[in-house]
């Protein structure tokens, strides 16, 4: 009676109806040729206040047609390549369709998007609460497994969503949807009678109750005395993963279930099967549970049905009792995906060991909950399923594993000190992904449909941060509440479609609290938390008062701990506020405050929650030195360093370290300071840069401003023919440059986050120390030489789009520099011609021609036909072995810019304008190898007698795009003059390309993780 008085009061504001949708399925599988044929009678009882006149269906098999599918374009955006590559095949659809409505022919049609969605439109309208008949043959081509959830590999039979279903039709109208990999579902609840056909010695697990099954029942219970024979013997048989010969005959099992939305079912005939029993917690009903799993992993799997049991009761004990007779999990390694949930059933993927299989396991198990029986609309309101269930599922680890850390996760030993990941707790992983995006401001609100997400953030986002805020809202609410609150959730919905204000107003209710402030900050928007302790005093009554300040204005509830030797003395909970406040904290025997003491609140700057009650210097933190780098610690100063070694020609062997305090989060100021040694020349030096983070709401993602610095020797001075002919010993003098970069740049923010599309415009001041010889020494004099340092600057004015797609991506830069003497304007187009997953044609494109300065002025910054050797890298940019070494090994390494030839020539050096095409094939058979071609036009000043520069030849690539062998061959006859002219032949003909300087670990985290 309670529960019913409270669900009027809540709920009967909102007008609610859903569909009812019950299914007959008869289906054959076809191993040889890996097709279903089918038929499908399916009752749908319009329970809407209105008429319809026609019903979408989804016909979701055809989204692996062909590349004009929804799916088709998410994978590529994803940079999943297996189905655009694919043959034809191994691809699949859905036909053979004929529906009928109450047995008469209709008329119906593929929408004109999307293939795998269509619209049956009735012969006359379905009023409210009235019936209809509709059936339909079916034929679906089973695709391979490698591409998404519905597949096969080999003759092992992932058969997920294969059937033609009517889309959802509920208040907000109809919801048909494209099939998508990343974007899960939203299905009508019935009832399902499905028949399933195939040779007589598979496996079959699938959604439902087996119906008037003795045999199969009876060859099920035979697979599990043998299973647990065999592991009892440990007769594990990892490498046996052959496919028997199926059976000439067939068999026939009939499954039933009611109350669900969808039905999966999977076949193989090299399962092992374990079985058990469990009794729920609160009604004490038996529920049967199964594994089916291959030799592969039988040795991972051999408990596996524990963490089965064990993730039922406890999903049910804290949200209400499994409504169905079996759970049952599936090892599914050899088919796309970590997991995937089903009713009653769910496919797990590849596991590294046996806890990510137990916590892979309570997850899909938890779908059961949070997908099976609360229907939610997971397409629209992803958070509802996949983000509420990664809290429970955080909640199991936390319960069942509290030693464990996040070094588990990732297969590092505990004992090992690596990056402090072994002294976090490993259901922080949540918070920690979450973290990577909040700090980096590349994350987004959490109430956008799924396919809005971009990769990264659809885990760190939907999955993390969904579970980082319900764990807050928990120590804000208390965990009893929230579990009150949750249970009676589960019963008011259970077996429909919540929506996002449901779970709002359950919550609200039960907690007796304001909590406007978690959908209106965290949910919807991607405001951060950021409280700070600016001051402490304490009273003469023995309490403090606390000045906070709201760093970000998100005024969520905070708590204040006090804690004596590291242990909680005492919390109060405050209201949250905007700007500053003092807070009262009773009298207390305390060492120092700190908020949200059990970081349970997602604060994004937890190095400014602390405070001593003690002490000058009330804030003060140690210092931590780490080596390379280390988990965020706040309660330290962390410095991390990385030993670093070195050479050049001019320096010799160098070394140093380097002092940052760069990390797996963005920080606001960022710092790396590198100094070295140098042995030969025996002086400092090294190189440093520092930045400041600014994030913009609008027009840009981020804002940096900052700074480099590095000196290095870059030529010398040779002293010998001077001393021999003067009778001296002066020493040689060494070279150095000094180059001191301020910077600004500005990242433009995306208008669709998912874009591959990124854009930077830059400016650059470039100021230039350079060491030279003075050249009033007369090398005839005995008077020592002297060498004189000169200032000069080069501004740059750079805008650089990069388009990261994985089909033909291409990067366009178009830099402007002027000095005091010239300016000058180029672009560069890099594109990839993509032929297949690993064989592609590189086209660079480059144009440029200068602006101002007289002909001489220009001809130090002109334009090189064959990049730059190292004297002509003006700009110190590149990092060269021996910079002014006219011949030997310094001498052939080079840049690959400007007009990029890979061969040396003095020709095309031009100070007016330079046009050039480069080409690289794909690697050659199997073979590390790709030919080159170039080609440059400029002015004919710059030229002899051929009207262009070309050359034609052989790269080896080592190191991909850092390190890079070029052999030419043929070139034009004027090159091939000027290389004799110069004593240039054989190998030192060749050249290679090092570029060092792409190495920058905080590009490469943001590069690959966004």
């Amino acid at each position: 009676m309670a529960i019913f008085v409270i669900s009027t009061h809540l709920f009967s504001q909102q007008p609610y109806f859903q569909q009812e949708v019950n299914y007959k399925i008869a289906v054959n599988l076809n191993d040889v040729t890996h097709t279903l044929r089918a038929t499908e009678e399916i009752q749908y009882i319009n329970n809407s206040n209105q008429s319809l006149s026609y019903i979408y269906f989804h016909l979701w098999p055809n989204a692996y047609k062909d590349h004009s599918t929804a799916l088709a374009a998410q994978l590529l955006l994803h940079k999943k390549t297996d189905f655009y590559f694919s043959k034809p095949e191994e691809r699949g659809f859905v036909d053979s369709l004929n529906f009928k409505v109450n047995g008469k022919q209709i008329q119906w049609e593929l929408d004109k998007e999307n293939i795998d969605i269509c619209k049956l439109i009735l012969n006359e309208p379905l009023r409210s609460l009235d019936t209809i008949l509709i059936t339909t043959p079916f034929f679906v081509k089973i695709p391979d497994a490698k591409f998404s959830r519905l597949g096969h590999t080999q003759q092992a039979y992932f058969i997920t969503q294969w059937y033609p279903k009517p889309a959802v039709f509920d208040n907000e109208g109809w919801h048909q949807m494209p099939y998508l990999d990343q974007g899960e579902f939203y299905s009508e609840f019935g009832s399902f009678d499905v028949k399933i056909t195939l040779p007589k010695n598979y496996l079959l697990s699938a959604t439902g109750d087996r119906i008037e099954a003795d045999e199969e029942e009876y060859f099920l219970n035979e697979n599990v005395k043998q299973t647990l024979d065999r592991l009892d013997k440990q007769d594990y048989r990892a490498k046996d993963m052959e496919f028997p010969a199926s059976s000439k005959e067939t068999k026939t099992i009939r499954f039933k279930q009611f109350r669900v939305h969808d039905f999966a079912w999977f076949a193989d005939k090299r399962f092992n099967v374990l079985h058990d029993q469990i009794e729920l917690p609160g009604n004490k009903r038996t529920v049967d549970t199964w594994v089916y799993f291959t030799n592969k992993n039988f040795n991972l799997w051999k408990n596996a049905i524990t963490y089965v049991n064990e993730s039922t009761i406890f999903y049910s004990y804290l949200n209400g009792d499994y409504p169905y007779n079996h759970v049952t999990a599936i090892d599914g390694t050899i088919m796309a995906g970590g997991g995937m949930e089903y009713p009653n059933i769910t496919v797990i993927g590849d596991m590294s060991n046996e806890f990510d299989l137990d916590v892979t396991i309570a997850h899909e198990v938890g779908h059961n909950w949070f997908y099976g029986i609360l229907g939610s609309n997971e397409r629209d309101h992803p958070h509802m399923d996949e983000g509420l269930n990664s809290f429970y599922e955080m909640r199991y680890m936390r319960a069942k594993y509290p030693e464990k850390k996040i070094s588990d996760l990732i297969g590092i030993d505990e004992n090992l000190n690596l990056f402090g990941v072994n002294k976090v707790e490993y259901w922080r992983e949540k918070e920690m992904a979450y973290f990577i995006a909040a700090k980096s401001r590349t994350d987004q609100t959490l109430d956008i449909p799924s396919q809005d997400f971009t990769e990264f953030n659809y885990g760190s986002i939907v999955y993390s941060k969904t579970s980082a805020i319900f764990d807050y809202l928990a120590d804000y609410m208390g965990e009893e509440n929230l579990d009150k609150a949750m249970k009676f959730y589960y019963e008011q919905f259970k077996f429909k479609h919540p929506s996002p204000k449901d779970l709002a107003k359950t919550l609200n209710f039960f907690s007796g609290l304001d909590l406007n402030w978690f959908a209106g900050n965290l949910i919807s928007t991607t405001d951060k938390i950021d409280y700070k302790i600016k001051s402490l005093k304490k009273n003469k009554d023995g309490s403090f008062q606390i000045k906070i300040k709201n760093k970000t204005g998100v005024a969520t509830p905070l708590n204040i701990y006090g804690f004596k030797d590291k242990k909680s003395v005492g919390l109060i909970w405050y209201n949250g506020f905007e700007g500053e406040k003092t807070i009262e904290f009773p009298p207390a025997d305390v060492e120092y405050f700190k908020i949200d003491g059990m970081d349970r609140m997602p604060d994004i700057n937890r190095r400014n929650n602390y405070i001593r009650a003690k002490g000058f210097f009330k804030k003060r933190k140690p210092l931590q030195f780490n080596f390379l780098t280390k988990y965020e610690n706040p309660t330290k100063i962390q410095i991390n360093y990385l030993p670093l070694v070195g050479a050049n020609y001019y320096n010799g062997f160098m070394a140093g370290a380097s002092i940052h305090n760069y990390g797996l989060y963005q920080r606001r100021f960022e710092f790396a300071i590198t100094p070295m040694y140098a042995f030969k020349t025996k002086n400092p030096v090294g190189f440093a840069e520092f930045n400041i983070n600014f994030y913009p709401k609008k027009i840009f993602q981020q804002i940096t401003f900052g700074t480099k610095a590095k000196s290095f020797a870059y030529d010398y001075y040779n002293t010998e023919l001077n001393n021999q002919a003067n009778g001296t010993n002066y020493k040689n003098l060494v070279f150095n440059f000094y180059k001191f970069s301020p910077y600004l740049q500005f990242e433009f923010k995306k208008k669709n986050a998912t874009s591959p599309i990124h854009q930077y415009i830059s400016y650059t001041n470039n100021n230039l120390f350079t060491d030279s010889l003075n050249t009033s020494f007369n090398t005839f004099i005995s008077s020592a030489p002297v060498k004189k340092n000169t200032y000069s600057f080069v501004n740059q004015l750079n805008y650089n789009l990069n388009n990261k797609r994985i089909i033909n991506p291409f990067v366009l830069n178009v830099n402007l520099q002027h000095s005091a003497s010239m300016a000058k304007i180029s672009a560069t187009l890099n594109y990839q011609i993509t032929l297949s997953k690993k064989q592609f044609i590189d086209v660079r494109l480059f144009a440029g021609t200068f602006l101002a300065g007289s002909y001489a002025e220009r001809s130090y910054y002109a334009f090189r036909s064959s990049g730059y050797s190292g004297y002509q890298d003006y700009l110190f940019e590149s990092n060269f072995i021996a910079r002014n070494e006219y011949s030997g090994f310094g001498f052939s390494q080079f840049a690959d810019v400007d007009g990029a030839l890979k061969v040396w020539t003095p020709l095309g050096q031009s100070p007016e304008w330079l046009v050039s095409a480069n080409l690289k094939s794909p690697t050659i058979f199997i073979l590390p190898i790709k030919i080159f071609v170039d080609i440059a036009f400029c002015d004919g000043r710059a030229l002899n007698t051929d009207p262009f520069l070309w050359d034609l030849g052989i790269n080896i690539p080592i190191v991909k795009d850092i390190v890079d062998v070029y052999i030419p061959f043929l070139y034009n006859s004027d090159i091939k003059k000027t290389l004799e002219l110069n004593n240039v032949r054989g190998i030192n003909t060749v050249r290679f390309t090092i570029n060092i300087h792409k190495l920058v670990p905080k590009n490469i985290i943001k590069d690959n993780l966004f």
